[in-house]
């Protein structure tokens, strides 16, 4: 009874153990010798299993089976925590500071950095600029002691506007300006004059996720989010404002994203805590993954450039050092995946080994030469796979690839899939298309 709580009391704060070995065997009945299984901290049979893919939740009890023992529990004052009201800012008093796009251009010195003419065709249009502005509310300083820096309006699904980060940039790197000092601070309290203002935090962005259900792409950086939200325009692109900003891990911060695919790419030095991070959201029920993206793009980038892979970490690496040095206008967003796929990371012991014997199997063993991938043309990979499909007996119903994917419309599925790998011949950025095509194939011949 202790491990329950009421359908009209707000849901406990289920975090997940390290120690997943603790527990023997998941709820779904196979053994955690793996460790597949993480457990939330004070349960035994309550938490999540990568195996099986399901979350094991608390249960929910009626009103009928309150006892004295959890009607003291919950009803003790020394633990009831009190829910202050927050403090909005009133509209009025921010939107001074969006009206005149001239003034931000030749002010903001993030702004002048996003069409900075030294990056030539890396940098964006005043269109975008403009569509980025009105997007995302962002603000301009009217105070002297703040100009230059942008404003971050951090406005909640419902349109309030809980608080504002000033921060400084250098208009021709786009990095933050640390020295003299680190030139960030919160001012929603002092644009409400009111120290003792309750500026409580939500996402960044959150506003954005409001009439719609699109994808969301979850950042550390206000900035980044906003840098990636054109080459991302299928995504909502939302961020944290830190490694644990607005405490967004929380039940009650997370929430609003339920119900969305959420895929979250941290920055290069919090690749790992946020990989625990994805645990706990999906112990809520949140259907999240941890792009790898910045992490292989680094290994890479340090390899080429003969930097230090340490300093990258140092420096805060994140998605915008990747997109910085690509044009919009040549940019094609990768279309969306119609299940969701774990991280490769997370696999371990002969999940990895049999993941890696199916991507190198067949028709694509060709591109392997020995370490190396041969990335020039997949004419002929691309020829056999068509030929394949188009003989084969597709099943009508979603199909279960393996134990970490389902593909819900196998037939939609092999169209987008080959028309992504046809019109981005030989880009590794799309090899994964390519591989998912492959180990369906593979699936088919052995049913």
């Amino acid at each position: 009874m202790s491990n329950q709580y009421f359908v009209n009391d707000p849901p406990p704060k289920l975090e997940l153990d390290k120690n997943r070995f603790r527990i023997k065997e998941c709820p779904c009945g196979k053994p955690n010798r793996d460790g597949k299984f993480v457990p939330f901290k004070g349960y035994e049979d309550k938490g999540y299993c990568h195996s099986c893919g399901e979350t094991f939740l608390p249960e929910l009890l009626k009103a009928g089976d309150w006892n004295t023992s959890l009607s003291q529990k919950y009803l003790n004052p020394e633990k009831v925590k009190k829910h202050l009201p927050v403090d909005f800012i009133p509209s009025e008093a921010f939107e001074m500071n969006l009206r005149r796009l001239t003034y931000l251009l030749a002010q903001n010195h993030f702004i002048q950095w996003l069409g900075c003419e030294k990056r030539g065709n890396y940098a964006f249009d005043r269109p975008t600029i403009s569509k980025i502005v009105e997007t995302y509310y962002v603000g301009n300083s009217d105070l002297f002691k703040y100009k230059g820096w942008v404003l971050f309006p951090y406005i909640d699904f419902e349109g309030n506007i809980r608080d504002v980060k000033a921060m400084d940039y250098d208009s021709l790197t786009g990095k933050r300006v640390k020295e003299p000092y680190n030139k960030v601070l919160f001012i929603g309290k002092e644009i409400l004059n009111k120290q003792n203002a309750n500026t409580v935090r939500c996402f960044f962005g959150e506003h954005l996720l409001k009439g719609n259900t699109m994808p969301v792409k979850l950042f550390e950086s206000e900035a980044t989010a906003i840098y990636a939200s054109p080459f991302f325009s299928k995504s909502i692109c939302i961020a944290t404002g830190g490694n644990n900003g607005c405490r967004w891990i929380e039940f009650d911060k997370c929430n609003v994203l339920q119900g969305r695919n959420i895929t979250l790419y941290p920055d290069l030095d919090a690749h790992e805590s946020w990989e625990l991070k994805a645990e706990t959201l999906r112990g809520y029920g949140l259907k999240v993954q941890v792009s790898q993206l910045i992490k292989t793009s680094a290994i890479k980038f340090a390899k080429e450039s003969g930097i230090d892979y340490l300093e990258l970490v140092k420096l805060k690496y994140d998605l915008r050092d990747i997109l910085k040095n690509k044009a919009l206008v040549n940019f094609i967003e990768p279309e969306q995946l119609t299940y969701l796929v774990p991280d490769i990371g997370q696999l371990t012991g002969p999940e990895r080994s049999e993941r890696s014997e199916i991507l190198t199997d067949g028709a694509l063993s060709h591109l392997h030469d020995g370490e190396n991938l041969i990335l020039d043309n997949w004419d002929e990979v691309i020829s056999e796979l068509e030929i394949f499909f188009e003989s084969a007996t597709l099943p009508s119903v979603p199909l279960r690839l393996n134990r970490w994917s389902i593909i819900l419309d196998v037939s939609k599925f092999i169209e987008s899939h080959l028309a992504n790998v046809k019109r981005n011949n030989g880009k590794v950025r799309f090899l994964p298309y390519l591989e998912r095509l492959q180990e369906l194939k593979s699936y088919l011949m052995k049913t």
